[in-house]
């Protein structure tokens, strides 16, 4: 058991879900300085699968009965789990793309930026999370349903060039994207059936599982694009500025042909005999794929990046207010994601000290509470955050550090 989920955190871990430093906020106290900004995000989350398993297996540790009890208790039908790693530098340039007033490039800056990112995600029935923990003697007798677990993994480095607008913070980038993993699979329909003595299997299954297996840091090549746009509006004679943001919006074509195992059959095993081990050669790769009705095939594909589009209104860092209000709704383009809404207050506590909470529901998990802290050291910003600080089901740290200059 420990070595089959083993592999499943392993695959997880070379791709990620981006929570990002919230609240998002509109300073213009920078207009005219260049500014270097680093963020890095470790984030997983499920609506079921405790904390306390999935940390046994990033750090070590055993797995009791206590702990299972408790996911299971959380079980549903279909279940969720997420894991995100990311990492980011960007540059913006201090002076402008052209230095003429006349000229529309007058008040636009250049955008220079490079980061690795990595989004994992597993839908599992419940029978499957079971099967996997407690073992086949819990269903001797009865019929284990997988059906609807799939799982998506995608890791990729990217190099991005772009302008933004001083005035109003817009910006666009386009990014060259570098595939480092790539891994998919699902199962429509799988059950195992087992009777009590324990010596026969009926397995049905139609599913299959995809993966790039070409050599090297880099497995293919796409392109991708950031979208920033803000806009202002009144109410009740205060501004507020909203923002829409679309973030590695793409595709990779891998360099190489996409390896997929499919399969749709039904087997029933009652063992083998010596001789057919020996003579027929089962063992062998290829004839116990045809024994089981498994089908290899490779071909050329297109992978969709799962970016992320989202809006929401932002907190004015030069605003009177000590507290502010920050809203809004985010969805990665991937079919086990479902749609993120936040909600959270901003206060700032001295000139240089600003916190808040949040509350957030959705993506792979239910309700989380969120917390960050954000301080201003002369050209230095430094912001630490967590969106999901009192949850049995998850962790998240987001870090980032600006100069302006």
């Amino acid at each position: 058991m420990k070595n089959f989920l083993s592999v499943m955190v392993l695959l997880l871990s070379y791709t990620s879900f981006s929570q990002h430093f919230l609240p998002l906020v509109q300073d213009t106290s920078g207009e005219n300085k260049g500014v270097i900004a680093f963020s890095s995000n470790g984030d997983y989350a499920s609506n079921a699968m405790g904390k306390d398993i999935v940390k046994s297996f990033f750090y070590g540790g055993y797995i009791d009965q206590e702990m299972k009890n408790n996911s299971i208790q959380r079980l549903q039908n279909i279940n969720q789990f997420g894991l995100d790693m990311n990492a980011e530098l960007v540059y913006r340039s201090k002076s402008n793309v052209s230095k003429n007033e006349n000229k529309p490039f007058y008040s636009t800056g250049m955008i220079f930026q490079a980061g690795f990112h990595s989004f994992s995600s597993v839908l599992f029935s419940k029978d499957a999370f079971r099967y996997v923990f407690e073992g086949n003697s819990l269903f001797l007798g009865d019929t284990a349903d997988f059906s609807g677990t799939r799982f998506q993994s995608l890791a990729y480095s990217k190099i991005g060039f772009g302008l933004f607008n001083r005035n109003t913070h817009n910006s666009i980038v386009l990014n060259v994207l570098s595939l480092n993993n790539y891994s998919n699979g699902g199962i429509s329909t799988g059950t195992i059936a087992q009777n009590v003595p324990n010596d026969s299997i009926s397995l049905t299954y139609d599913g299959g599982f995809s993966f790039a297996n070409q050599s090297g840091f880099s497995k293919g090549l796409g392109l991708s694009f950031d979208v920033d746009y803000r806009f202002k509006t009144m109410e009740n004679d205060r501004a507020m500025t909203f923002q829409f943001l679309a973030k590695n919006i793409g595709f990779i074509v891998p360099s190489g042909n996409v390896t997929t195992y499919q399969a749709d059959s039904n087997f029933t095993y009652t063992g083998f005999h010596l001789d057919q081990l020996t003579q027929q050669n089962l063992l062998h790769t290829d004839r116990l794929m045809d024994t089981l009705g498994i089908e290899k095939t490779s071909r050329k594909t297109t992978l969709l990046v799962p970016g992320f589009i989202q809006f929401s209104k932002l907190v004015d860092m030069n605003s009177s207010k000590r507290i502010q209000s920050f809203y809004g709704a985010r969805m990665f383009l991937s079919k086990n994601y479902i749609p993120f809404f936040f909600v959270g207050a901003h206060g700032r506590v001295t000139k240089k000290w600003s916190t808040g909470i949040s509350a957030s529901y959705g993506g792979f998990s239910q309700l989380k509470w969120g917390m960050y802290s954000s301080f201003q050291i002369n050209r230095w910003n430094v912001g630490v955050a967590s969106e999901n600080l009192l949850s049995k089901t998850g962790e998240s740290i987001i870090i980032q550090v600006k100069c302006a200059f």
